[in-house]
């Protein structure tokens, strides 16, 4: 043990009372040991601070940070402040990982000499049990523009700040923006540009619930349009930055970004249904003919030409997640 790093997780938790002992568990027992836990109870108003202060007492890797709600970016923001670990994992608090999980990424990192590591989500409804499928013996080595094309294509990983191990340092100049939903999307392709390699493994190990009141699962609100419109306005003004091959797994990304907001968006609200429907305009002969967009981006360009009819009666026979 003493010969391994000390890793960092953080966990921010804000009225999630009934899954949160199962996620700290599936934490405190792990197969890596040298870790510190950081359970940031953001302002929540369940008894997810009383649930976080009973674990501390049990096991001397765990911190509490109690604080007024901020929002999940805040909640991060404030374990990033003052962890130690050489390298980061993020959990949220109402999903929970394999006894492998941290073993698995940081062996990737080690490896491979990697700065990110990734493994793959195993998504699961409320009631049902995750089924991974078994590990595949191949690994996807790449640097920081790669494996950024290979996330913003959804090809085989997501922006999601979870199911990846960081190096700490990457995060030097670098947090997820206060007040905005959707706050991986502006932030980890960040980190991978800053990444000298990427490791991708298709190892299933980070179970995902899904669950209709979670923050990505909730009702349109205009927060959600405001954070959009602002993280659209962050990543065209790092377009940039970008190889053209990024560039047009970008133009992918934010297709498939628009569409899932606007699926949401009441028709009461037709001049945001107006606006992002104007900026998937912008977006959509790209995607139409990228061979490597995702099928479901395809569909969502070619209905977007028949406008909100198109859209609506799309909604009523079936669903788009992001």
């Amino acid at each position: 043990m003493n010969n391994q790093p000390l890793i960092s997780i953080i966990v921010p938790c804000y009225n999630v009372e009934q899954y949160l002992p199962k996620c700290i568990d599936s934490i405190l027992n792990q197969t890596y040991k040298n870790l510190e836990v950081w359970l940031v109870d953001d302002g929540s108003p369940d008894n997810c601070g009383e649930i976080c202060d009973e674990y501390a007492k049990r096991d001397v890797r765990i911190h509490v940070i109690h604080k007024e709600n901020g929002g999940l970016a805040d909640a991060r923001n404030v374990a990033l402040d003052v962890m130690t670990g050489e390298y980061v994992v993020c959990v949220d608090s109402d999903d929970y990982i394999s006894p492998t999980h941290i073993e698995g990424l940081y062996h990737l990192i080690e490896k491979y000499g990697a700065d990110v590591s990734v493994n793959t989500f195993c998504s699961f409804y409320e009631g049902a049990s995750p089924n991974p499928s078994p590990k595949s013996a191949k690994d996807w080595v790449l640097d920081g523009l790669h494996a950024t094309e290979m996330m913003f294509s959804q090809e085989n990983f997501d922006n999601a700040a979870c199911g990846k191990m960081y190096k700490a340092s990457l995060f030097d100049g670098i947090r997820y923006p206060k007040g905005l939903l959707f706050e991986d999307l502006p932030t980890t392709y960040r980190l991978l540009l800053k990444a000298n390699k990427v490791v991708y493994s298709n190892y299933k190990s980070y179970f995902y619930l899904l669950r209709e009141n979670s923050i990505e699962g909730s009702a349109f609100s205009y927060n959600k349009y405001k954070s959009c419109i602002s993280i659209l306005n962050q990543l065209e003004n790092d377009r940039c930055l970008f190889t053209n091959k990024v560039q047009i797994a970008l133009n992918a990304r934010l297709l498939s970004f628009l569409f899932h907001v606007l699926i949401i968006v009441p028709n009461s609200y037709a001049d945001i249904q107006h606006k992002l429907l104007e900026l998937i305009s912008n977006y959509r002969l790209s995607v139409l003919f990228n061979n490597k967009a995702r099928m479901k981006n395809r569909i969502a360009a070619l209905l977007s030409f028949g406008g909100m009819p198109a859209i609506n009666l799309f909604k009523r026979i079936g669903s788009y997640r992001k």
